[in-house]
């Protein structure tokens, strides 16, 4: 089973990264009104305003009403049925916890070194052949300031997390393939 703060951590980068910038500063302009302990400030990514709420008590695991409901009053109704499907959702039944962290662990040991091999010209490429959204890609340029190995790996996080399961060495090589760049995945796995 998943541990509650990485169920939600998942969540919070998942719901942030489907964001778009005005979404994000609506988001903020809402919840300033709150008086909250740690204040939202200008620099607070959407993740960020959403785990000083859960620190607060206004959500958290088995409780994302209230995130639901911001999501929709920002037109985001989409994103809030997400959140309520996420937290229905069945846990993986077919491999135990031991089993499923040992994969991740494995498969993120590459990451670093897809990120040191993929061009500065090409990560934003590669993101999109892993799946990834427009806003999403631009979402993780603004924040990594455009560093291309740090939104690579970043890249690779937000992939893992939209598969879950399905994020294997296979898929990322495929991912690579696709891309061009077999030359990247050859390097890794030869």
């Amino acid at each position: 089973m998943e541990d509650g703060a990485d169920f939600l951590d998942a969540l919070y980068t998942d719901v942030a990264q489907s964001l778009e910038w005005k979404e994000t500063k609506a988001l903020k302009k809402r919840v300033s009104s709150l008086e909250l302990q740690d204040p939202v400030s200008d620099d607070d990514l959407a993740q960020d305003i959403f785990k000083k709420l859960e620190k607060e008590g206004h959500f958290g695991r088995g409780n994302l009403q209230y995130l639901t409901d911001l999501l929709t009053d920002l037109g985001r109704a989409d994103l809030g049925e997400k959140v309520q499907a996420a937290e229905l959702e069945p846990e993986p039944e077919n491999k135990s916890i031991s089993e499923q962290k040992e994969d991740t662990t494995v498969l993120r040991r590459h990451f670093r070194a897809v990120a040191q091999e993929v061009s500065p010209l090409d990560w934003k490429r590669f993101a999109r052949h892993l799946g990834l959204s427009e806003g999403q890609i631009q979402h993780i340029g603004m924040r990594q300031k455009n560093n291309s190995y740090e939104g690579v790996i970043e890249s690779l996080y937000v992939w893992e997390n939209q598969l879950g399961s399905s994020a294997t060495y296979r898929a990322l090589r495929a991912a690579l393939n696709t891309a061009g760049m077999e030359n990247v995945a050859d390097s890794i796995w030869a």
